[in-house]
């Protein structure tokens, strides 16, 4: 626990208000606040208010005041984002006040690095000291980084892998390759933060450190690396993965979001249905900016007859499920999804090896590391074919190689390694203990 000293530091966490970036810095929140550190916390309020929801299991957030901003949104337009961008600026009004009203004592903004054009009226304060956060990983980082390089030409740890990373700008938004440069070379940063680990991204982490001119740590994984069931409150998929063998079922789930055409979510199902595996497959419309997520979910048809002839061995959940819970039961042997890096972080902390389809963002990064560099995973969709469907043939193809295969015996056995050592470094004395240490002794001195 922190010593007294604390009392004259607060923390304020800026997430993007995006369910994927939110969850990592509130989980960041309560480990920081566990030092006896007061946190606000700052987002849209419908998407705060389904943060708390979704994270069932944590109802209590002491030292933790969270601020529900009403934002008037503009326009959602999948194809001009800048409207809902803009909108956001709002957010910047009620940061400088906090900031202001705490102006006898050191403030430390922890800022997601997309959120960087709201936080930057507040870098100039006396006593504001500014943090990124990177919501990828390492080994993202890096290689965006080594690309706006103009000559990357002498690091190995790059250039050897260098024909399977894709382009920024096939991944990414416009505007990426210039935002990466302006946080690269920002002058008010007093540090950066990743949701990452040595025992994952040793080599990554290190050259990163090598690179900046102001520290940089590597906290996570933020997720809870050992699961504890909530015995007043089961959900169907824990009642029903009790009484499945081990390692037996895949889950299936392409994060908050994503959404696919009817004709590839046929082939999905077709894919399952023929692979003869058990499985999980969460099955909702994405997440829509701005909007409370729960307020409706989108009936998606699936194939005529498709969940009666499958309904003694899979599960098409429509709602809400508690993703790490399912990752860390023993009937769960395997996992089809976006290669998100939250979701990786979850799944490789359970032990669980992945079958990849990367859909956007920093997901082609992610799987280049988890296929070549780590080896916990099979690729069943390649980002060089993003545009095409995938068919039916294909994804039964990878999760019979994920479930029943020796390949996938191999990559289940690597996972288990990895999970191994990750929750050996969170625990008393580990590596990530003493990083969070060190990162809260920087903050308070």
């Amino acid at each position: 626990m922190a010593s007294n000293s604390n009392s004259n530091v607060v923390v304020i966490m800026v997430p993007f208000p995006e369910y994927g970036h939110q969850i990592p810095l509130l989980r960041l929140s309560q480990l920081i606040s566990s030092y006896n550190i007061p946190v606000h916390y700052m987002s849209v309020g419908a998407r705060n208010h389904e943060l708390k929801q979704r994270q069932r299991q944590q109802q209590q957030y002491p030292n933790i005041q969270f601020h529900d901003l009403s934002i008037t949104s503009k326009e959602n337009d999948e194809e001009n984002y800048m409207p809902y961008l803009e909108s956001l600026l709002q957010i910047r009004e009620p940061l400088s006040a906090i900031c202001h009203s705490n102006n006898d004592k050191r403030v430390i903004v922890i800022h997601d690095a997309i959120m960087r054009f709201v936080v930057e009226t507040v870098y100039t304060m006396s006593h504001v000291k500014v943090y990124f956060f990177h919501a990828v990983s390492a080994f993202t980082t890096y290689s965006m980084l080594q690309q706006i390089k103009e000559n990357n030409e002498d690091d190995s740890l790059f250039t050897s892998l260098r024909g399977y990373i894709p382009s920024i700008e096939s991944c990414f938004k416009p505007g990426m390759e210039e935002l990466t440069k302006m946080l690269r070379d920002c002058k008010f940063k007093c540090g950066e933060i990743l949701n990452s680990c040595r025992e994952i991204e040793g080599p990554y982490i290190d050259e990163l450190c090598k690179q900046s001119a102001t520290p940089f740590w590597g906290l996570g994984p933020f997720n809870p690396v050992n699961i504890v069931g909530n015995s007043d409150e089961t959900h169907r998929c824990i009642d029903w993965l009790d009484k499945q063998p081990v390692n037996s079922v895949v889950f299936v789930s392409f994060g908050t979001a994503n959404s696919f055409s009817i004709e590839q979510i046929h082939e999905i199902a077709i894919g399952l249905e023929r692979s003869e595996q058990r499985f999980i497959w969460v099955l909702r419309g994405k997440d829509k900016k701005g909007e409370n997520v729960g307020d409706s979910i989108e009936k998606i048809d699936l194939p005529n007859g498709f969940e009666q002839r499958v309904e003694n061995r899979g599960i098409i959940a429509r709602e809400w499920v508690p993703q790490l819970e399912i990752l860390g039961h023993r009937s769960t042997g395997g996992y089809l999804f976006h290669s998100g890096w939250n979701s990786f972080l979850e799944s490789v902390s359970m032990g669980v090896p992945m079958a990849t389809w990367p859909l956007n963002s920093d997901n082609p990064y992610n799987d280049v590391l988890i296929t070549k560099v780590l080896k916990v995973g099979l690729v069943v969709r390649d980002w060089v074919n993003k545009n095409e469907l995938i068919k039916h043939e294909i994804i039964e193809s990878g999760v019979r190689t994920l479930m029943d295969s020796a390949e996938g015996e191999e990559m289940r056995n690597r996972a288990i390694e990895l999970s191994r050592a990750i929750k050996k470094s969170v625990g008393d004395g580990g590596s990530q203990k003493k990083q969070m240490d060190s990162f809260i002794a920087h903050i308070t001195r």
